[in-house]
């Protein structure tokens, strides 16, 4: 903190909080915080000495707006020293003024979760704008104690005598900001009981706010935080054989010959069922070449990047085709890995049990898909480069990716689907990758043509 024109001002990643101008008590009860923790109690006493009862509502005010910039940190002191810390994270904190008392029964959000940061345990939620880090085991012992519903009283029962009162502490805390809730005589609280939050589940609804929200001190975006650490992988994998090359079409041709974007748009369907043909060899060729190849690969800011049909966040491209092959004249039956710079099909597999398990886990019509497209996520080639959204943007890419075959399957009069859900661990199996290093993302079927009168392009237009 330092003296600025307008007053002084706090110091924080590099941008000031100007904090107007403070009554002499305030500024001196600032001067003893930065030496220490203080209790509240404390600091109110001193400012109400030396200010009077409106340098306290002036206080309340300031203390508000320094959390919610994250520049104060609520100590909660134990027998044992510090039993947790309530650290701010976002513009939006705020404690409620709904005392402890107001509640009978009591139980943990079902959004709460323990995990180590560091050194430290802390506990976080999506729907709590801060967390609390947690420094003895008898804030664990309180969390338990509040997984079904509980009064006040009893949570701490299982703590020693000399415990409760900072546990009491912590427990109002942790109800003020939301980490526990008032329940109800059913043990339900407001997160089952609210419409929206009701439907939300607790994977989904974490990494939305993760992915999502701006927390004080968070890296967010191309940072390279492992740069100087872990290896870069190569924009595209290494080629390998056995691999079958497919055809190209000719792009001028399907250029002239393509409908509109807004006719393949609103001509585009989901098809669950067999097309009244089968899918040959130049079928793939074209649809893996319009949408899923690589046509450049240059210098990027550290490393490798690619250049595709689609896009991808920083270029990273870090999704890879593979193609399960059921019914497809041309391919024997089997796994195989999209080459996209060179545009052609490595084996990874036989017709195997998997494989045949790959294609009957994608099944929504009466049968099988014909060719099952699995896209997978190289994680690396997001997560080198960005911090906090890597696996958003993959899922984002699927997307894009999946748009793209969905139009490029109806101009080429395809009967094609999009999976909404896959089975990672059979394709780890059968593609032989390390689920944290490579896994599924997303599918999409391949049912064979539509009929007739239904196609747009009746042929797949391609060359050797």
């Amino acid at each position: 903190m330092e003296q600025g024109e307008d007053g002084p001002r706090l110091w924080d990643q590099d941008e000031p909080l100007s904090l107007g101008v403070l009554p002499r008590a305030i500024w001196d009860a600032f001067a003893l915080l930065s030496g220490g923790s203080m209790s509240e109690e404390a600091l109110v006493g001193h400012v109400e000495r030396a200010g009077g009862f409106q340098a306290v509502v002036f206080l309340h005010v300031i203390l508000a707006r320094l959390a919610r910039r994250g520049a104060l940190r609520y100590l909660v002191q134990g027998p044992s020293g510090t039993l947790a810390t309530l650290e701010p994270l976002s513009p939006r904190f705020e404690l409620s003024s709904q005392p402890l008392a107001s509640a009978r029964r009591l139980r943990l959000s079902r959004f709460a979760h323990v995990r180590r940061n560091g050194d430290a345990l802390v506990l976080e939620s999506p729907r709590a704008h801060g967390r609390v880090v947690l420094g003895h085991a008898a804030a664990l012992v309180l969390l338990a104690g509040l997984a079904m519903p509980t009064a006040p009283s009893a949570a701490v029962e299982r703590l020693a005598p000399h415990e409760v009162p900072a546990a009491l502490t912590l427990l109002e805390l942790l109800f003020r900001t939301g980490f526990v809730l008032a329940a109800e005589p059913d043990g339900s609280t407001e997160e089952e009981r609210h419409p929206a939050l009701a439907l939300w589940e607790f994977h989904d609804l974490l990494f939305h706010a993760g992915s999502r929200r701006r927390l004080h001190g968070r890296r967010v975006g191309a940072t390279y935080r492992l740069a100087g650490t872990v290896a870069s992988l190569p924009a595209v994998p290494p080629p390998s054989e056995p691999a079958i090359a497919l055809p190209r079409p000719d792009l001028e041709r399907l250029a002239r010959r393509d409908p509109p974007l807004v006719e393949a748009m609103e001509r585009r369907r989901s098809h669950r069922e067999p097309g009244t043909r089968g899918l040959t060899l130049a079928h793939l060729g074209e649809l893996l070449y319009r949408c899923a190849r690589v046509r450049q690969v240059r210098p990027g800011e550290r490393d490798e990047e690619s250049s595709r049909p689609y896009p991808s966040g920083g270029a990273r491209h870090p999704l890879e085709t593979y193609v399960a092959v059921g019914q497809c004249e041309g391919i024997e039956p089997g796994l195989y890995h999209h080459d996209a710079a060179g545009h052609r099909l490595e084996q990874r597999s036989g017709w195997t049990p998997t494989v045949r398990a790959l294609l009957a886990d994608a099944q929504v019509g009466s049968r099988p898909p014909q060719v099952l497209l699995i896209l997978s996520a190289r994680f690396a080639r997001t997560s080198f480069k960005y911090e906090s959204i890597a696996y958003a943007l993959v899922l984002k890419e699927a997307g894009v990716l999946l748009q793209s075959l969905s139009l490029a399957a109806t101009a080429m009069g395809l009967a094609a689907c999009v999976v909404g859900r896959g089975n990672p661990e059979l394709f780890e199996h059968a593609a032989i990758t390390d689920g944290v290093a490579e896994s599924s993302v997303a599918e999409f079927a391949l049912h064979g043509c539509i009929p007739s009168e239904e196609q747009v392009l009746a042929e797949p237009h391609s060359r050797p």
